[in-house]
């Protein structure tokens, strides 16, 4: 089948309020204008776009819509206990999301948050390297096998090898646009 009579299933067809309004709750994000305003929101193809100015809800619905569907992250922290996203939270329980098919796939992924997994990538790759060579000198120093070294690091070297299969060896040595992309693929 070609690309053109392909079927593409849109897992989220929509975003609303429960109860069909929105919360009498005034504080933020339902002070947000566009969070205040917000009535329903379609989804009819596989890429949606939020466009509007800094301070106009957009990272906010989508946070929140990230933290309604329960979805992973990619990052530094948990949705759930980020402490910076209380308010984001309480927009979530505020919403429904209607699904066509529940997604069992998936992640949320914010700038910074792939900022902080590019630094936690580098850091355990620095730990699994520095413990390979404490390996080695531990059972050089006993006297022991190639062979039970070589069990030994095995987990080890098996952890960065997929590392650099999925990632490459470096992350930060792409631009940001190919990093996201080596993440996207992997």
């Amino acid at each position: 089948m070609d690309t053109a009579t392909r079927q593409v299933t849109i897992p989220l067809r929509s975003v609303s309020w429960k109860g069909g309004q929105p919360p009498p709750d005034r504080e933020f994000p339902f002070s947000v204008p566009a969070i205040r305003d917000f009535s329903e929101c379609g989804f009819s193809s596989p890429v949606a776009f939020f466009v509007g100015e800094n301070g106009s809800g957009k990272s906010t619905l989508l946070e929140a819509i990230a933290l309604a569907a329960n979805l992973p992250t990619v990052g530094a922290r948990d949705l759930k206990r980020d402490e910076t996203l209380a308010a984001q939270r309480r927009l979530a329980g505020a919403l429904r999301l209607g699904w066509a098919k529940r997604a069992t796939r998936g992640f949320f992924l914010r700038a910074e948050d792939f900022f902080g997994y590019v630094q936690r990538l580098a850091a355990e790759r620095v730990e699994l390297e520095a413990r390979l060579g404490e390996l080695e000198t531990e059972y050089r120093e006993q006297d022991r096998s190639a062979y039970a070294l070589g069990l030994a690091q095995g987990p080890m070297r098996a952890s960065l090898a997929e590392m650099t299969r999925r990632y490459g060896a470096d992350l930060d040595a792409n631009s940001h646009g190919q990093s996201f992309l080596r993440l996207f693929r992997s």
